[in-house]
């Protein structure tokens, strides 16, 4: 395998499991496949460890540390205008997801529109769609996003196919639905990228199963469900249902 180059745009708070899906990459090195003691015929497929950079971006810059929900703090080893992640030096991109609706900073889209006119795969996890959309790279494109904020979406960028599918491969540009789903698209697009045995090892370590590109239920079970849970708390509501700091009954 060639070189690669990764870069993971931050755009704080971000969730740690919407980053999670990156170390599918990490796990495709040399030195992970020998500290899993697999045999040398399934080394030889791996990524020679130091052909894989992962860079982590942020508007912050260098040296700096992005917010998550889950209070850790990300360390940043590059700023948007830093010459090692420049239009051109980066294979792919990913970005996952910032709280939706969220208004990005006029740099960071530009960071992204100029990453996408150079060629990179772009992957976006979850919320990330918004980065993306906002930044004009998926007008005319099929992509999807989560669910749950669906319609804000299409209000927002009607401009854009938008799709009710885990994941969505539109040429260069690959997007998931919820959280979960970015472990589904980066497997998918590994297989396509990197066809063959150390994927699949790769895969198989991490016990990530692929699901169906389609949903199990339309959006009108989907609402169904949210109707009947959300009625359902309400309830709860009357009659004292709320938890309490130990999990239980209040």
């Amino acid at each position: 395998m060639p070189p690669i180059h990764i870069g993971v745009l931050v755009v704080p708070p971000i969730q740690l499991l919407d980053i999670a899906p990156v170390d599918l990459f990490a796990m495709m090195t040399q030195s992970y496949f020998e500290a899993c003691k697999l045999p040398p015929s399934l080394v030889n497929l791996s990524i020679p460890t130091s052909d894989l950079t992962m860079t982590y971006i942020a508007h912050s810059g260098t040296n700096s540390t992005a917010n998550t929900t889950a209070s850790l703090g990300l360390a940043i080893n590059a700023g948007l205008d830093d010459p090692s992640v420049a239009p051109g030096k980066l294979d792919i991109l990913v970005i996952p997801g910032p709280p939706p609706g969220m208004q990005m900073d006029a740099p960071v889209l530009q960071f992204v529109r100029r990453h996408v006119e150079h060629g990179v795969d772009l992957l976006t996890i979850c919320s990330g769609v918004f980065v993306a959309a906002q930044a004009g790279v998926l007008d005319g494109k099929c992509a999807t996003g989560t669910r749950g904020v669906a319609h804000l979406l299409a209000k927002a960028h009607p401009q854009v196919k938008w799709e009710d599918k885990r994941y969505c491969n539109d040429d260069r540009i690959w997007t998931s639905g919820g959280i979960t789903n970015g472990m589904d698209m980066v497997a998918t697009y590994m297989r396509h990228r990197w066809p063959g045995a150390a994927t699949e090892t790769v895969l198989e370590m991490a016990e990530v199963v692929v699901r169906p590109q389609e949903y199990g239920t339309g959006k009108a079970g989907m609402n169904a469900w949210w109707a009947f849970h959300i009625f359902k708390a309400w309830i709860g509501g009357l009659t004292g249902g709320r938890l309490g700091a130990h999990g239980r009954k209040a």
